[in-house]
């Protein structure tokens, strides 16, 4: 049965894109059938994958406004197992276009429920609007990337508002499809990590227990728009995303 994650976090420059990019090709190495959402105008996650904006015909706003069947928007990687639903600047237009609209909450839900795929991995934009609520509502789980650092807790309590509200149900208790991962780790900097375990309060108990430590290897592998599996599978970075998808894929089962 197909698994729809949301990655989100209204702050940017968390980790939410490495995140997206390297939890969708650990599953792909782990042999599970993945498409990746770029739900971001920005189109990082496009670009982290080697695929340049302007390259494609058609992207996820097509999909969303136009109606565009999604088998003909999807491309195929140069990784196994993993495919790409990439988007491009015109999704930021798409969204103010979908704001007036019925029903504009369920659109990318419709899009990929059809789809066969074991994981479905959504990489929202950094803000809590009409693209991240179609991601919320179309999802299963959700993982917050957090960083370690005091402004990274700003909004928190929005955010986990807004998940409330959309994935209010009955059958299941709200908490246990999020997960919040600690991104930027650094060991070293004991008074302030205890200070930021402090502040997540009540939420301790969604954290992961794989925390994603500080690694050059991981921005180098921005830079060479590559998954860090490829660009440095030695790294620690590397390491600590294999350990993630090991770690997501038990609370699968």
């Amino acid at each position: 049965m197909k698994k729809t994650i949301a990655v989100i976090n209204q702050k940017g420059g968390v980790g939410k894109t490495t995140t997206s990019i390297n939890l969708a090709c650990g599953l792909a190495l782990e042999g599970k059938k993945v498409l990746l959402v770029d739900l971001d105008p920005q189109a990082h996650s496009t670009i982290g994958l080697g695929i340049r904006p302007g390259s494609y015909p058609h992207a996820v706003h097509d999909v969303l406004i136009n109606k565009k069947n999604i088998r003909e928007v999807i491309l195929a990687t140069e990784i196994q197992n993993l495919d790409l639903l990439p988007s491009h600047i015109r999704l930021d237009r798409a969204e103010q276009v979908l704001t007036p609209e019925m029903f504009k909450e369920s659109r990318l839900d419709k899009a990929i429920r059809p789809l066969e795929y074991d994981f479905v991995v959504i990489d929202c934009r950094p803000t809590l609007g009409t693209l991240t609520v179609n991601a919320l509502y179309a999802c299963d789980f959700i993982l917050v990337p957090c960083e370690m650092s005091r402004y990274s807790l700003d909004g928190f309590a929005d955010l986990m508002e807004t998940i409330d509200t959309v994935k209010n149900t009955t059958d299941v208790p709200n908490r246990e499809v999020i997960r919040i991962l600690l991104t930027k780790y650094d060991a070293r900097k004991t008074v302030s990590n205890e200070w930021i375990l402090e502040q997540l309060g009540d939420y301790r108990n969604l954290l992961f227990d794989t925390k994603i430590r500080q690694n050059e290897a991981l921005n180098q592998a921005h830079m060479a728009e590559e998954p860090i599996f490829m660009f440095k599978p030695s790294s620690s970075g590397a390491e600590d995303y294999l350990s993630l998808t090991k770690e997501f894929l038990s609370l699968c089962q």
